[in-house]
């Protein structure tokens, strides 16, 4: 398996938004990340500069992160 395989530039190649996503971070990395859409926001709802939403702000990404789980009762 090669980090080419894993490449988050062929995100580009899909014409509908994916519900998992796999990435390499460099090429010496020897783990695949796996990442899972928990939601969808609508542009307005949520800050350009930040990437929070109103009720996010000063949050941490971990905190965010737990709060989303929370939400989702996968904690």
């Amino acid at each position: 398996m090669t980090a080419t395989a894993f490449d988050p530039g062929l995100i580009k190649k899909y014409r509908e938004p994916r519900v998992l996503l796999h990435f390499q971070w460099g090429d010496d990395d020897t783990k695949v990340y796996r990442y899972a859409l928990t939601e969808v926001i609508d542009v307005g709802e949520i800050d350009p500069r930040t990437k929070c939403k109103k009720d996010e702000q000063g949050l941490t990404q971990q905190e965010i992160y737990k709060k989303l789980c929370q939400e989702q009762h996968l904690l």
